[in-house]
């Protein structure tokens, strides 16, 4: 190729294959052979991927007006990695980091669904976990259509996932946010079977692991679930768990009550928010990247250094470096990137959190006294009310198959119910019990500086000779040194009953927490859930404004049916602002404390305050509008309702 020539650089989109690991995170993006500039930027379905699973691609050509540095030193990897193909080398993904590397060094800029008026750097300087690895930019009409057509073979799970966080649900069909029944229960169902899939294949792997060590383990229950897609070459669930799967779906979407906000359309934006936040958790991928990333765009550029590349993804220190990033990036996620039980059953409980919801807060149905809130003792009643519906689902008997299939023994479906109810409770905001507990635990689990320096144990400058004599016996008599007793003041602090310690009957202590690993992952897991319950609000400005009409669609209704006392048309705009200050920019801001996303952990506090400060500018005369418009709305709507009511008498009285 001459130097004043346009390159097309192709790609192959592949699902992540971690092999023991189980999988998860962002996708993978593959280098096939270079094509000829003659050629057309159709899918070249002739091409494998190095990991042998299956993939769809995409072409990226002469729409790329300005081409970085980085771009020269794509094309040579490209050709590097094809010629390795060729030659039989480097086919195992696992062994060779190059592809991430590519992934990465894709511009993916910030696109918009409306023209914003200013950009931040911040946002540009990010890496692209956060959104979509699919994305290009600078495409005309014919390219546009060719890479809609490309997107149709690409399975409806990658498109879901490789969505840009602040845009899910403002795609074309089949990703668009919709009221089709039929097209939400696919999208669910799609992620889900991924999920599922993963850790099905991660008990196997660990099955293999355990018997490599003479260990007993049981792995034909989850073999029995899975079968081999020669299509795709790789495993997927058997038709019996998908058909049940599915079924299970649209029975939960039937449950769901035809309500303004807490919807089934709103737990399919939820659920799609935590499938694309779990994408986003910092992976072994994302640290060899970072790794690489850390080389100058002069280095990469250089032969060299992609020979040097060719060369080290075949010798045994590939293998111990992605080994090391693993336990890294298993410490840095708290385990949440390397445990697909866990992944799955964030998910799930995204799927039913909201599941028999009446539309009216728990407030209500207390006051009313409603069967609900004395079957549930006044505590979380929409929240249990959920759990109930979906548990009590799943143990029917045409779902026993679909049980068995998440967890084959007692102990992990018992270790499954009680992560789900754990995070479903979490999602009711109006507890101030439970908001203080979750505030505890994630001020135990990351503490803020000025609590670190108050727990350092304190020191006492004793000035007596004789008590300062005293005192040295008596600390050598029970401790060898001074990093001993200061080893036991913090044990006796870490024992107090509290978040990491209770005590039963017997004076027994009972540990919640095996490390501080297990306490830092539950109070992420629950600030992840929150977040996606809300994630509108941290979104772009047209989703936010889509579900805040919504929301005071469901308060408007109950109030004029007399049920809510209040009137949310009252001070709506300056409740929003409230809102935003006091809990969705806190919340925001954890996302980002917690290490959890790498540098993509600001993306959420970026939009929620810039949702904040458009609302604080537009959102009064939104306000307004919305007001007016829903007002309307539920007024036709109860014209129409009692006109059928009344149509319905007369039929009956005729009779």
């Amino acid at each position: 190729m001459s130097n004043t020539e346009e390159p097309t650089i192709s790609f192959v989109v592949c699902n992540r294959d971690d092999g023991d690991a189980g999988g998860g995170g962002p996708l993978r993006m593959y280098a096939p052979k270079r094509k000829n500039n003659n050629q057309s930027n159709s899918v070249n379905s002739n091409i494998t991927p190095p990991n042998g699973g299956g993939y769809s691609s995409f072409s990226r050509g002469n729409g790329m007006q300005q081409m970085p540095e980085q771009m020269h030193a794509l094309e040579d990897m490209q050709a590097s990695l094809a010629d390795d193909a060729e030659a039989g080398e480097g086919t195992n993904s696992r062994n060779t980091d190059n592809d991430h590397l590519l992934r990465h060094l894709l511009p993916t800029p910030l696109c918009h669904s409306q023209p914003r008026r200013r950009s931040s750097p911040l946002i540009n300087n990010l890496d692209d976990s956060w959104a979509t690895s699919s994305s290009l930019k600078n495409f005309d009409d014919s390219q546009r259509s060719s890479q809609q057509q490309d997107d149709k073979t690409i399975p409806l799970y990658n498109q879901l996932t490789n969505q840009r966080w602040h845009e899910i649900g403002n795609g074309e069909y089949p990703l668009c946010a919709t009221n089709n029944f039929d097209l939400m229960v696919e999208q669910l169902t799609s992620v889900l079977a991924s999920r599922l899939t993963e850790l099905l294949i991660y008990r196997l792997s660990q099955a293999r692991r355990m018997k490599q060590h003479g260990e007993e383990y049981n792995d034909g229950t989850s073999i029995e679930f899975l079968k081999l897609d020669l299509e795709l070459g790789n495993y997927v669930l058997s038709d019996d768990v998908m058909d049940s799967l599915r079924e299970y779906v649209a029975c939960i979407g039937r449950l769901h009550n035809n309500v303004g906000f807490h919807s089934f359309e709103h737990a399919t934006h939820v659920f799609l928010s935590m499938n694309k936040l779990l994408s986003m958790v910092t992976t072994a991928d994302d640290l060899n990247v970072v790794a690489k990333r850390r080389l100058s765009a002069q280095d990469i550029a250089s032969s060299a250094f992609v020979q040097s590349s060719r060369r080290s993804s075949t010798d045994s220190g590939s293998a111990t470096d992605c080994d090391e990033h693993r336990r890294r990036a298993e410490h840095l996620s708290f385990r949440i990137s390397e445990d697909p039980a866990i992944r799955f059953a964030m998910v799930f409980s995204a799927l039913i959190h909201d599941v028999g919801h009446t539309g009216v807060p728990n407030s209500v149905l207390i006051e009313e006294e409603d069967e609900l809130a004395i079957l549930h003792n006044d505590v979380s009643v929409a929240e249990q009310n959920s759990l109930q519906l979906a548990f009590s689902l799943l143990q029917k008997e045409e779902f026993q198959l679909l049980k068995r299939c998440i967890g084959p023994t007692p102990e992990e479906r018992k270790l499954f119910r009680k992560k789900v109810i754990g995070m479903v409770m979490v999602t009711d905001i109006s507890d101030q019990e439970r908001l203080q507990i979750v505030k505890s635990r994630w001020n135990a689990a990351f503490p803020p500086p000025e609590e670190d320096q108050n727990e350092e144990p304190q020191i006492v400058e004793i000035k007596s000779a004789e008590l300062k004599q005293a005192a040295r016996r008596r600390r050598f008599t029970m401790f060898t040194s001074e990093a001993s007793a200061l080893e036991f003041a913090h044990e006796r602090r870490s024992r107090r009953l509290g978040i990491r310690t209770s005590m039963d009957f017997s004076g027994m202590l009972i540990e919640a927490y095996r490390d501080s690993d297990q306490l830092q992952q539950h109070a992420v897991l629950e600030t992840m859930m929150n977040v996606a319950d809300v994630a509108h609000t941290m979104q772009s400005f047209n989703i936010f404004v889509k579900w805040n009409r919504k929301l005071f669609k469901e308060f408007y209704i109950g109030h004029s049916s007399g049920r809510l006392s209040f009137d949310p048309s009252e001070n709506w705009y300056e409740n929003q602002i409230g809102f935003f200050s006091h809990y969705i920019i806190p919340l925001s801001q954890k996302m980002s404390k917690c290490g959890v996303f790498g540098s993509a952990g600001c993306v959420f506090e970026y939009f929620a305050k810039e949702n904040r400060k458009r609302w604080a500018e537009e959102g009064e005369e939104i306000s307004e509008q919305i007001i007016r418009e829903v007002t309307e709305e539920v007024e036709k709507e109860r014209q129409l309702s009692s006109s059928s009511n009344n149509n319905n008498h007369q039929e009956n009285g005729s009779d």
